[in-house]
């Protein structure tokens, strides 16, 4: 991986794990957010996810864009595309970004690709302060992150009802 790294990319993703995204999120409007080169994106486009990737291109100096990835920031794409879904593959450790997401109204779903290591991405800090999702390690989504010995977690927020 140390290869890689530089480039922004943190975990390859498997044809299952692929498949598996697409089947979860299903006919839904969905929004990748600090999408990089948008890898991901292109890969649920292929299995006909309706997906819009957005980055604030803030990896220029390793990252190459495509110009179909969005030049906006979280919030600036959360409002600009009000996803029912959201996915975000190694969000920044302590990152500003993802608290947006649990702002965003027309959001039901978020689904974050991670390390089960709490310092190396996300942030957990936000994720246990705030209250309107559950939030679920999908173990069998985990298995599919590669390579294993990342030691990678597929998080799963969702939207808690009016009623819980």
């Amino acid at each position: 991986m140390p290869l890689v790294q530089p480039e922004g990319i943190y975990c390859f993703y498997s044809r299952q794990l692929i498949a598996a995204l697409a089947e979860k999120i299903g006919p839904r409007s969905c929004l990748e957010i600090a999408a990089g080169d948008g890898t991901l994106t292109r890969f649920l486009a292929q299995q006909g996810v309706q997906v819009q990737a957005s980055d604030d291109y803030s990896w220029e100096h390793a990252v190459r864009y495509p110009e179909w990835v969005a030049k906006l920031d979280a919030k600036e794409a959360l409002r600009l595309y009000g996803p029912e879904v959201v996915i975000c593959s190694w969000p920044p450790a302590g990152n500003s970004f993802e608290r947006q997401v649990f702002r965003t109204r027309s959001v039901q779903l978020y689904i974050v690709i991670s390390s089960r290591h709490r310092f190396a991405a996300g942030n957990w800090g936000d994720y246990q302060q705030q209250s309107m999702f559950s939030l679920e390690e999908d173990l069998e989504l985990s298995r599919f992150v590669l390579p294993p010995e990342l030691d990678a977690g597929v998080y799963i927020f969702r939207r808690k009802s009016a009623a819980t």
